[in-house]
């Protein structure tokens, strides 16, 4: 038989409810403690991907699969017919064309993709009469240089050496003077760099320019022209084109360049000086790198 309850027996709820909430305690915390645990296994894991991708990167291997990449689609481009077949240069007059080849550093049958053409121009600026280079890959297989070569323009003579220089005033290390005998000569310190503004002045006046044997840099503030039969003409420092323009009237009209003198004197604008042969002995002597 079953006992009845008595109803004054004690209450159990409140110690199941006590541990309702034990439970629930502990089960926050295995939860709090199980999510740390996640979380520094996280990290930890991210730390040690990124070490070990440091190492891989320090070992090379992510460089030299990308280089295999690279290779394979190369090799796929060059066995679709895109391979350098031929090199075209353009504008080449002094350059040496072995020169040009090695600075391109590709050969026929390369893959053409594979061309650096930035490196490639580098290496032709550097090159001796290059002044400018423009590199082209032509498809599908064609490599094309374009050279804007520097212009010999005058030798220059300076401590009793001969140089030839561009328009620019820029040496030419790799002509020789005396494969460029026709062209002008100035003398003097600082003269290549004074070159480029006395030869534009000169293409003006044709007559003077056809006669000019010489320039001498004097003082490196102004020029004197030697012109044949050995007349020096003295310009001023400076609006060259107007002593040029009187110059030009006098051998025009006054037939100077006829007359028994030796050195005309155009430094000052409203007088005209001019040294009759006998009374200019020195100044007959060569050009010389210092000049009075």
């Amino acid at each position: 038989m079953r006992k009845k309850k008595s109803p004054h027996a004690p209450s159990l709820r409140g110690s199941v409810t006590q541990s309702n909430v034990s439970v629930r305690m502990r089960a926050r915390e295995a939860s709090g403690t199980s999510f740390l645990t996640r979380l520094g296994l996280l990290f930890g894991g991210l730390i040690f991907t990124g070490f070990f991708l440091l190492w891989l990167f320090h070992t090379g291997w992510p460089q030299r699969q990308g280089e295999a990449i690279a290779d394979l689609g190369l090799t796929a481009t060059q066995k679709a017919d895109f391979s350098v077949r031929d090199i075209v240069i353009e504008g080449r007059h002094q350059s040496n064309r072995d020169d040009i080849y090695d600075a391109l550093a590709t050969k026929r049958g390369a893959p053409i993709f594979g061309f650096d053409m930035q490196a490639a121009t580098d290496r032709l600026g550097k090159l001796p009469w290059v002044g400018s280079a423009i590199v082209e890959r032509r498809l599908p297989g064609t490599i094309a240089v374009i050279l804007t070569e520097r212009t010999p323009a005058a030798r220059w003579q300076h401590d009793d050496k001969l140089y030839v220089i561009d328009n620019q005033g820029q040496v030419l290390t790799s002509a020789k003077p005396e494969d460029f005998a026709i062209l002008p000569l100035v003398v003097g310190t600082g003269a290549e760099k004074a070159t480029q503004g006395l030869f534009t002045a000169l293409q003006n006046y044709p007559d003077i320019q056809q006669k000019t044997e010489s320039a001498v840099w004097v003082g490196e503030r102004r020029w004197d022209l030697h012109l044949a039969p050995k007349i020096i003409v003295r310009l001023p420092e400076d609006d060259i084109d107007a002593a040029l323009h009187r110059l030009s009237v006098l051998i025009s009209q006054e037939k100077l360049l006829d007359r028994d003198i030796v050195a005309v004197d155009l430094r000052i604008p409203d007088r005209l000086t001019i040294e009759p042969v006998a009374h200019a002995a020195a100044n007959t002597a060569p050009a010389k790198d210092k000049h009075p």
